[in-house]
């Protein structure tokens, strides 16, 4: 009898049919997660006959959770529209919605942004009379905040676990109090919130058990992804029925910084004894070569499960490395290559420009624009960022939330109504008394003491929200846009850049107008929600033909025929030091094997000699120790400042360390900075001088860490590399 499991592969079909208990599926890059995923959830609904109502997906972006849902609808219909395939934070706000008031939240609190966080922090700091100094930026305060909350740490878990008696620890505690409190006032959350919160209703045994037996089965894909709170949320979900399939794979566990604990899906099999395992390593997306580089970089890596990823595509072309002399001939060597691949037939919408860092953008940006090929940056400023559509989905949110004195805020004065400081303190000063927002404080307008021109600007402003707010159950998002527009004369009130915010704006009503097509009894609430929890990713179009430039961190989950890969030099990528911790080391290797496994048809790795740091020039530039991880028979150095090595696999010359006596291993950390140490000398050199783990000092190579000893030579890892060296010349060329 036939199984829509039929169309797997053999791992792909066993990760796909074992259903219950807890399964551990280890997906390498390009190897049809996604399809065995959606296969699976299919194979759970058409063929083993549990309801879609049931299962819960969890993923972590919005294009990644809308691609599983279609393709599990295509596989089974109209039923999957009773599958919640959801990021986790649209998941938390879906608990949120159903269950805040158990938590002392109205069910239309609004979602606060980054730039919400630092105008509400700065607004604290004016009010506590604090100065700015570098400690006390609104933008680290906010990140420092989002951190500990992503650890589940709030107010009272910090004042339990730092000494408050210190100054600087009060300070920072008195600003966190302030900053939670006003989003309470406010009926807001910022992005952390959603997911601390809707770990604190998992605390609420009513709400537990509600959600327990509603999601039986779940899977969780990029589950190396996870935070703690994430994790914690999972498994007391799980823990009633134990049917948890986590996918994802180690190797590209890459978001430390944003509170990622790859332990997580490494110790998912002591968590769950009983576990299944299935590796997945077929790759579908890249040649050969590309995947025997990427494997031979990451063996290096201690924190592993260990996978190999293999393919039956053909080889295809090496990776060529190109050494520019500046950041300049770097651009030109991409541009160069881009419109070589586009006479051959390529179309730009199949290359992609990928960093380390934003700022590396700019340059690039330069050469596409001169060279006139078409582009787009992700991760820049994104289009719900600029101000005019801020300024809008403001209206929107005070509409939606009367409580929102931040967005009241942003707009009392949007267009301008002359509303000075003193006249808000004074709004806020009603408010206060009367334990009401600052909006409806504007009901008792007569009551505060403004010029009258400042009272009856205020005046106009209530009696316009009033207006839109009486109609607001009958009207359509679009409505509300328009009514909002007409009302306030956004347009005519614009000075500045006029047409193209005017086009913004258009493009956001046109947005509006598709979204409602596509979910007609959409509620002004969930519209915000939607919009609160895009990225920029989301606005990506496949068929768009243009080069896109983006960081390797937002290209996870992507993939493109030819990928260029710029400043792949020492201190930019890796971007730690020497003496870095080994985590640290292993995750930006991670970094390194995401962006090569990215690419399909060709990948081209680029570094410059010269690059100016913090204004100034840094002309000793060092390729990356991550080149010299690779698989050397595989890479083609090509043209640049090496051009007599064009055709040829021969790798650049040696770097010696800028530094003198510079160290790259530190004796209280663990492991090396390139591949994996011995752990043991062989019993024929017990007697000998050099030892595994000796720093010594080559003339040439700089320092560089004994990793084995045999009779008669060592292997000695440099900062350009690993080295052999005859033991009866290591005196002469060698020193402790």
């Amino acid at each position: 009898m036939s199984s829509i499991l039929d169309e797997l592969n053999e791992e792909q079909r066993k990760a796909a049919e074992k259903i219950e208990g807890p399964v551990l599926i280890l997906a390498g890059a390009g190897s049809g997660k996604t399809r065995t995923v959606t296969y699976r959830i299919a194979h759970m609904v058409k063929e083993i006959g549990i309801s879609p109502l049931n299962i819960l997906a969890l993923t972590f972006t919005n294009k990644a959770a809308r691609e599983m849902k279609e393709r599990a609808a295509a596989l089974i219909g109209h039923e999957a529209n009773n599958l919640v395939v959801s990021t986790f934070h649209s998941f938390s706000v879906r608990l949120l919605k159903t269950y805040s008031e158990r938590i002392g939240y109205g069910r239309n609190f609004n979602i606060y942004d980054v730039d919400d966080q630092k105008s509400i922090i700065t607004k604290i700091k004016k009010d506590m009379g604090i100065k700015d100094n570098d400690n006390v930026q609104p933008g680290k305060l906010a990140n420092k905040i989002s951190k500990l909350k992503e650890q589940g740490i709030g107010i009272k878990e910090l004042e339990r676990e730092i000494d408050m008696r210190i100054p600087a620890n009060r300070l920072f505690g008195e600003i966190y109090q302030k900053y939670d409190e006003v989003l309470k006032a406010n009926n807001a959350m910022d992005f952390s919130d959603l997911l601390l919160n809707a770990r604190k209703l998992l605390d609420d045994a009513f709400v537990l058990e509600r959600i327990q037996e509603r999601y039986q089965y779940i899977v969780v894909d990029e589950y190396q992804d996870t935070n703690d709170i994430q994790y914690e949320m999972i498994n007391l979900i799980a823990a009633k029925y134990r049917n948890i399939c986590v996918v994802g794979d180690e190797d590209q566990s890459i978001y430390a910084f944003r509170g990622a604990n790859i332990n997580n899906i490494l110790n998912f099999e002591r968590d769950y004894k009983e576990a299944f395992t299935v590796k997945l390593e077929r790759n579908y997306r890249s040649t050969k070569k590309i995947l025997d580089t990427a494997n031979e970089l990451i063996k290096n890596n201690k924190s592993s499960k260990g996978k190999t990823l293999w393919t039956d595509d053909s080889d295809g072309e090496k990776i060529k490395i190109y050494n520019a002399m500046t950041v300049y001939d770097e651009a030109d060597f991409i541009v160069t290559e881009m419109k070589k691949k586009k006479r051959a037939g390529a179309d730009y919408k199949d290359m992609t420009i990928l960093y380390r860092t934003n700022a590396q953008s700019r340059v690039l940006e330069e050469k596409l624009l001169s060279a006139n090929i078409p582009y787009k940056i992700y991760g820049g400023m994104q289009f719900f960022q600029r101000k005019e559509i801020k300024d809008i989905l403001a209206y929107l949110s005070l509409l939606n939330n009367k409580n929102d004195n931040h967005n009241f805020y942003r707009i009392i004065n949007v267009p301008k109504r002359s509303v000075g400081e003193k006249t808000l303190e004074k709004i806020q000063e009603v408010a206060n008394e009367k334990n009401i927002s600052m909006l409806e404080a504007l009901h008792y307008i007569d009551e505060i003491p403004v010029r009258a021109a400042t009272k009856l600007a205020l005046k106009e402003f209530y009696n316009l929200m009033q207006g839109i707010y009486s109609s607001l159950e009958e009207m359509s998002i679009k409505e509300i846009f328009d009514e909002i527009l007409i009302r306030t004369r956004y347009i005519d009130s614009i000075e500045d850049n006029k047409e193209d915010r005017v086009k913004n704006i258009e493009e956001l009503l046109n947005s509006i107008i598709e979204l409602e097509k596509q979910n007609p009894n959409m509620s002004l609430n969930e519209y915000l929600d939607m919009i609160s929890l895009s990225s920029s990713t989301d606005e990506m179009e496949d068929d768009e033909n243009y080069v896109k430039l983006m960081t390797i961190h937002s290209s996870k989950g992507l993939e493109f025929d030819y990928v260029f890969l710029a400043g792949m030099e020492d201190g930019l990528f890796p971007s730690i030091s020497f003496d870095a911790p080994e985590e640290e080391l292993e995750e930006e290797r991670r970094l390194c094997y995401v962006a090569i496994t990215r690419a399909k048809k060709e990948l081209f790795i680029s570094y410059s000699s010269s690059r100016k740091i913090w204004g100034k020039d840094d002309n000793l530039r060092r390729p990356s120790r991550f080149i010299y991880e690779m698989k050397q028979d595989n890479l083609e150095y090509v043209g640049g400042k090496y051009g007599s090595l064009k055709g040829k696999s021969s790798a650049p010359r040696s770097f010696t360390p800028k530094i003198e006596n510079f160290n790259p291993f530190s004796k209280d950390k663990l492991g090396r900075f390139g591949k994996k140490s011995g752990n043991s000398q062989t019993a024929s050199n017990v007697n000998s001088k050099y030892k595994v783990g000796d720093v010594v000092n080559h003339k040439k190579f700089g320092r560089g860490k004994i990793k084995k000893v045999d009779m008669k030579s060592m292997i000695v890892e440099f900062m350009v590399g690993e080295k052999k060296i005859a033991l009866v010349l290591a005196d002469k060329i060698l020193g402790k």
